[in-house]
């Protein structure tokens, strides 16, 4: 009997092993995933009301949803338009009589929405625009940084940013808020962006593709950072919008789905 009691034991235990397995996969986090903002893309687009961008980036991301506003803009001839009054310098013009930007910003502010600032370049000075960008609208509470488009930048080396040029920019948005953080925009791989960094994120941009080639571009440029993003939406994709579901799948550490409305 006791020989027999022992088999019983040995087989019964079989069972709650796999058991135990069994809970400890269920239980086991799998890899950290960060949390997830979404919104939209405004290109320097003043014509809708700030109440309809404001809806659409909580259709998106709910009631902290995200709006990335350009609010310097890539012209011909090397040229940065800016959308409120501003005394003309070297590559630098107004095409307003009023301020267009900051009627969408006092109403971002009291939706509790956040707001990315973005910059296309030209040929202008990007410290420069940064300073102008943050000493007129850098105190709204919405605003958590400044996106830099470099498809866009034509100062230094096209499109490529050095480490040195984002420790610049970086401390230079800074000095107005130490929490805001550098956005960086471009649809091409790792190596024309700088390396990895506190406070940086690293947005891509690609369409002209299939969806499943653009994961695929999405996945390897993310795994050389810690926060990324991507922009999505485009009527020249197929389909235009990737599935939430196949950007986190491509890269986990995804912070900013920003959609092209």
């Amino acid at each position: 009997m006791e020989k027999d009691y022992k088999k019983y034991v040995l087989i019964g235990s079989i069972p709650l092993f796999f058991i135990t397995l069994l809970c400890l996969y269920l239980t086991t986090e799998g890899p950290p995933q960060s949390e997830c903002s979404e919104g939209v893309w405004n290109n320097c687009n003043f014509t809708k009301p700030a109440e309809e961008w404001s809806a659409a980036a909580k259709r998106f991301g709910g009631e902290s949803g995200v709006v990335d506003l350009v609010v310097a803009q890539a012209h011909e001839s090397n040229l940065t338009y800016l959308p409120f009054p501003f005394e003309q310098r070297e590559n630098i013009y107004s095409y307003s009589q009023t301020d267009q930007v900051e009627p969408y910003l006092k109403k971002f502010d009291e939706d509790g929405l956040k707001v990315i600032l973005s910059i296309q370049p030209n040929g202008a000075d990007i410290p420069e625009l940064i300073d102008i960008i943050l000493s007129k609208y850098g105190h709204h509470e919405s605003i958590i940084g400044v996106n830099i488009d470099i498809e866009w930048k034509l100062t230094g080396e096209p499109y490529h940013v050095s480490d040195d040029e984002r420790d610049l920019w970086l401390s230079r948005i800074q000095r107005y808020n130490p929490e805001f953080k550098l956005f960086l925009t471009y649809f091409k791989d790792y190596t024309y962006f700088p390396g990895d960094a506190q406070d940086i994120i690293i947005l891509y941009d690609g369409d002209k593709a299939t969806q499943d080639l653009l994961m695929r571009e999405y996945e390897k440029l993310a795994s050389h950072y810690t926060s990324v993003g991507i922009y999505t939406g485009y009527s020249s994709s197929t389909p235009p919008t990737a599935s939430y579901e196949s950007i986190i799948a491509a890269a986990p550490n995804t912070e900013y789905i920003l959609h092209i409305v």
